[in-house]
């Protein structure tokens, strides 16, 4: 019980000591009438103030993917209609350009790839050609190939036959001189024709591979040309949500490197309360429990969010928890830095009932004055007596006082007339 309560309740029994001994000794056989209340239940769970920092829901650092100079900035209109860059405090929307690199390198990049990837196309072109060509080439090499290999076969059989009826000098030597003759022109017909027919197959084998060599370099080609046509996109800085702009740091002209960041943004559609708790009050918060706040910077306004996140372990040096409350802030009302007030109970789970009575049914203890009592009345053949009871002070409530140990909860106690009743005296309770 703290020094407040203890001198309220002393003052009080001092009062009601005043006012007995003006008053005198009663009718000792008369039952005095006195007030009573019934010793009624509080819960112990108390109610804990806790400063919160607003936080937005989400804030991302736009950094540049590739370096150069800055020559664009995103500009918006003034108050006064006058062309600005960005700012703090602007909204922009997901995919605005928020600023650019100079492009003027990586588009003359973009050109030499795709330069080339053309020269490597018109290669793949031009060896498909020669290669249409070395197939013709082919197939009428083969139709020559045929037309010797018939020759041959021709000449061969005359030659033959030439040759027997030679033999047996039924012919004459210039006939026989002039099939021999035949039969070797159509032998190295047919060996030319073969041989341009395996030239011309070489020559298809050699188009194929120029072409395997020319898809190779186009695929090559199509993949520089794609390699540089992406940091050229990325010259372009893009919002990647709808956001307010929290901070802006770069100016025209200034040389950027990869990975700078030139923007903040923030996601303030919805904002975060975070604040941290001891393990006592852990277990009065769930995920998902709403809360309600308050703000010095709007008195008279109040908001509720729900419980988002909450730290599996405690901060090391505070020894407490980290706590996040979600919050709608369609409006834009709160603001990334305020300070919101909010109230968590502290004991919820393990809290149990107090008895409790009014600060006047206190009395001293007549077995030792430093202790304090309480006068009960119990019913004994119909009638009513006073019975003083010793007991245990705990928590004051306002006008009340929990009673740890000495009395029940339902049992009537003595609210008036405290000092002019003595213990077992018979009273006569005032409805």
């Amino acid at each position: 019980m703290n020094t407040n309560n203890m001198l309220k309740v002393a003052s009080l029994i001092g009062l009601s000591l005043m006012l007995g001994c003006s008053k005198g000794h009663s009718e000792k056989h008369s039952p005095k009438p006195v007030r009573v209340k019934p010793v009624t239940a509080h819960s112990s769970v108390s109610k804990v103030r806790y400063s919160a920092s607003i936080r937005p829901a989400a804030q991302v650092d736009v950094a540049f993917k590739v370096s150069g100079y800055i020559d664009v900035i995103a500009q918006e209109k003034d108050a006064n209609g006058h062309w600005r860059n960005l700012q703090s405090g602007d909204l922009v929307r997901k995919g605005t350009l928020l600023a650019r690199v100079r492009q003027s390198d990586y588009v003359a990049r973009v050109n030499e790839v795709k330069s080339q990837y053309s020269e490597a196309r018109s290669a793949l072109e031009s060896n498909s050609s020669q290669l249409k060509e070395a197939i013709v080439s082919v197939e009428t090499a083969r139709a020559q190939v045929s037309d010797a290999q018939a020759s041959f076969e021709r000449a061969n059989l005359d030659f033959e036959r030439a040759r027997i009826l030679f033999s047996t000098q039924s012919i004459t030597k210039p006939d026989f001189d002039a099939a021999k003759s035949q039969f070797e022109i159509a032998q190295a017909k047919l060996e030319a024709a073969r041989s341009q027919l395996k030239v011309s197959e070489a020559r298809v084998a050699t188009a194929r591979a120029q072409i395997g060599a020319a898809e190779s370099r186009v695929k090559t080609a199509e993949a520089t040309t794609v390699s540089a046509t992406i940091p050229l996109d990325d010259t372009n800085l893009r919002a990647p949500m709808t956001a307010v702009v929290i901070d802006r740091r770069v100016e025209i002209g200034a040389l950027v490197s990869q990975g700078v960041t030139g923007f903040v943004l923030a996601d303030l559609s919805y904002v975060k309360a975070a604040f941290g708790v001891p393990d006592l009050a852990l277990q009065s918060l769930k995920l998902g429990d709403t809360i309600s706040l308050t703000t010095d910077a709007m008195p008279g306004s109040g908001f509720s969010g729900h419980i988002s996140r909450i730290s599996p372990s405690a901060d090391q040096n505070s020894r407490v928890f980290d706590v996040e409350v979600t919050i709608p802030n369609p409006e834009g009302r709160l603001k990334p830095g305020m300070i919101a007030s909010l109230q968590v109970s502290e004991g919820q789970g393990q809290a149990e009932s107090v008895p409790v009575v009014p600060l006047t049914a206190i009395t001293r203890s007549k077995e030792n004055p430093e202790n304090y009592a309480v006068l009960v009345v119990e019913e004994s053949e119909g009638k009513q007596f006073a019975r003083l009871r010793t007991v245990t002070l705990g928590e004051s409530f306002g006008n009340a006082v929990a009673i740890n140990q000495g009395a029940r909860v339902g049992e009537l106690v003595v609210t008036t007339g405290v000092t002019q009743v003595t213990d077992g005296e018979q009273v006569s309770v005032i409805r």
